[in-house]
Order: C-alpha cells, then sequence, then structure tokens
C-alpha cells in the first residue's frame, strides 16, 4: 500500500511544475529552494517563505533527469527548512527544481501563469529566488520586458553582488529602483550603456539582444548546430541567435518563433522561459 502511495504521488508531480518571476516589488511565496553537492549527492532545501508556517518534503519526481519536482505541505509546528538528497548518477546537472504545494496542487505564485507555455519556467525562477511578480499578484507575462528588468533578472541568477553605489558612469541610473543590478551587470560586462552614458532602463529590450546578453552571461559546453529557416544571417547578433537556438533555451516550438523577428521586443514570459532553460542548460 504505501508502494502505491509514493507512487501516484511520483506521478501526481510529473504532471506539476512550479514557477514565478517579477522585479520591482518582491513577493514572498511558498518557499524558497536551496542546491548544495555533498560527497556525491544533491541535497535540495526547501525554506518556508511562510510566516508562523514550516515546511514537510512529502515525496520528488525526476523528469528526464532534467527536472526535479518536489511535493511539499506547510504547516504549523513544522521545522522552517527540510531537505532531501539526491544522488547525482540519477540526474544530469545543471538540472531545474520545480515545487508544488500538495495542498493548492492547483496554485501558483502569480495568478496570471497558469495554463501558459511560460508556467513551468517563471515558477522555477520563482523557487530559486531570482524573481518575484508585482503587488498585484501578477507577473504580467505577455507585458515586454525592459532593460532594467532583464539587468534584475540576470544579476540574481548570475549571483553578481549588488552595486547601490550612486557614482556611476550612467546619467539616468542613480534614481532607478534597479541601480545596484544595472550596475551590478555592467561592472561585469554582460551589459553596457550607450556612448551617450545613458543606460535607458526603461527601453524594451530586443530578441536579439536577450540572445547575446544570455550567450555572454554563461559558459556552455554543450556542442550543437541545426539550421532554422526564419534566422537572418550576416547581422551582428546572427551568430548568439544560432547559439541559442542550437542549445533549445529557444526552439522551433515555442509560440515565439511563429512570428520570429530578432529585432522585435521580448515578452516577460518568453525571457523568463529561457533564462530558466540557460540554467539548466549543460
Amino acid at each position: 500500500m504505501k508502494k502505491r502511495i509514493t507512487r501516484y504521488i511520483a506521478i501526481l508531480l510529473a504532471a506539476v511544475v512550479l514557477f514565478t518571476i517579477g522585479v520591482q516589488d518582491v513577493q514572498a511565496h511558498g518557499v524558497k529552494v536551496t542546491t548544495q553537492k555533498v560527497d556525491g549527492k544533491y541535497k535540495l532545501t526547501l525554506t518556508s517563505q511562510e510566516p508562523g508556517l514550516g515546511v514537510s518534503i512529502l515525496a520528488f519526481s525526476i523528469s528526464k533527469g532534467k527536472t526535479i519536482n518536489i511535493a511539499y505541505t506547510l504547516k504549523k509546528g513544522a521545522v522552517t527548512s527540510a531537505s532531501t538528497e539526491i544522488d547525482e548518477s540519477i540526474v544530469l546537472a545543471p538540472f531545474r527544481v520545480i515545487t508544488t504545494n500538495s495542498d493548492d496542487i492547483d496554485g501558483r505564485p502569480f495568478s496570471d501563469i497558469s495554463n501558459t507555455e511560460f508556467d513551468e519556467y517563471i515558477r522555477h525562477l520563482h523557487d530559486v529566488g531570482i524573481t518575484s511578480g508585482f503587488s498585484d499578484g501578477t507577473f504580467r507575462p505577455g507585458n515586454t520586458l525592459s532593460r532594467a528588468e532583464a539587468a534584475a533578472m540576470l544579476s540574481v541568477a548570475l549571483n553578481l553582488k549588488p552595486d547601490d553605489s550612486q557614482n556611476t558612469k550612467l546619467k539616468d541610473v542613480s534614481g532607478h529602483w534597479g541601480r545596484k543590478y544595472i550596475n551590478a551587470v555592467v561592472n561585469k560586462g554582460i551589459m553596457t550603456g550607450y556612448s551617450d552614458k545613458t543606460f535607458r532602463p526603461n527601453n524594451k529590450i530586443t530578441v536579439a539582444e536577450v540572445c547575446t546578453i544570455i550567450s555572454k552571461s554563461f559558459s556552455f559546453k554543450t556542442k550543437a548546430e541545426g539550421t532554422f529557416g526564419k534566422l537572418k544571417k550576416n547581422q551582428w547578433y546572427s551568430a548568439y541567435v544560432q547559439n541559442i537556438f542550437n542549445l533549445k533555451i529557444l526552439t522551433i516550438e515555442d509560440s515565439i518563433y511563429k512570428n520570429f523577428s530578432e529585432n522585435g521586443n521580448i515578452s516577460r514570459g518568453n525571457f523568463a522561459m529561457m533564462l530558466s532553460r540557460a540554467l539548466s542548460t549543460f
């Protein structure tokens, strides 16, 4: 009977995933996930983000060696953090961890991500503390992404040290909410300002720019090459966009490919999907 229950939970988990994103307003939802490698095993720790409630891990399942789904419950009297260990031989690092509250399987940290193609990826970024949504409980995946929002998420994802210095060469950053993130990515050369010494943090960012930034931000070891008919050739961004498709950080099955334009603005949802995939790509 115990084996049947465990198997049922594992099957249920395979169909469930969690994710979140945002930048200006930080909201605490569910649990935060941290990962540590110890003696040939990955220790996954869930820490409750809900005041007065502790966390208990119920079960986990692994999908294709790359996604670990963890079911948990929150309750009074439980410990603030709970951990489980997974042998490194049964997962392919880097992997994605997605959590589900067993008391609210259909629940999402944001009210507008359920039944979207970005659901899993937004939940992933939320669970590992990279992003959160807006104060009204939304993520707004269809909204276009700003340069400041991209800088904020990249800065946290890459674990860059925030730089809140007012002494910056960029004259339009000092009073901006994203200053410490913008300074961090500029210091590392991940993003740059313009020739007039502005960063233009509220400007929208293009698909080509995001492909370039992600290609430069991560040291991918995977080697692949494909042919994608909608990609433009002989442009400053062509090699970076090709690389993103080669690595399957974007695919021809994604809705963005239907009317693909490197010079078009990218949505918050598509950026979340790309960043999540990049974090779990070898």
